[in-house]
């Protein structure tokens, strides 16, 4: 796992139950898309400063097993589809070997002014295709 994110869990995120809180999955779900982009050198292409904007279609977490304090997760993140208008990524979180939680994410592409759906403009289209595992 090349740009694999990587973080040890902080407390912050533990629940009473003494694992990871499930909101928190997603916070770190997201956190590992933002650097899987950033490593492929595609964040100014999302960045929310131009015409469109990427919103969150969906999010879907399956739980596999708990993350607990102080453990180191790793999350790997990988384009799915490359669709007209969206983009879904499938993402597995694991501890050593330990397969603990997957995500899909779907962003769509949207004007930013008129909230309509748009086709993902034909560069960014080719550099995520060309950059993202």
């Amino acid at each position: 796992m090349d740009s694999s994110y990587r973080i040890r869990l902080p407390f912050r995120d533990i629940d009473m139950h003494g694992h990871m809180h499930n909101a928190a999955y997603v916070s770190h779900f997201e956190a590992a898309l933002s650097h899987a982009l950033r490593q492929a050198g595609l964040d100014a292409g999302f960045a929310p400063n131009g015409q469109y904007v990427f919103l969150v279609r969906k999010i879907e977490v399956t739980y596999e097993a708990p993350c607990y304090y102080d453990e180191e997760i790793e999350i790997a993140t990988k384009l799915a589809r490359l669709g007209r208008s969206s983009l879904s990524f499938q993402l597995m979180m694991v501890v050593g070997e330990r397969n603990c939680a997957s995500a899909d994410i779907v962003w769509i592409c949207v004007d930013k002014a008129s909230g309509a759906s748009l086709e993902i403009p034909e560069a960014l289209r080719t550099a995520v295709a060309t950059h993202l595992p």
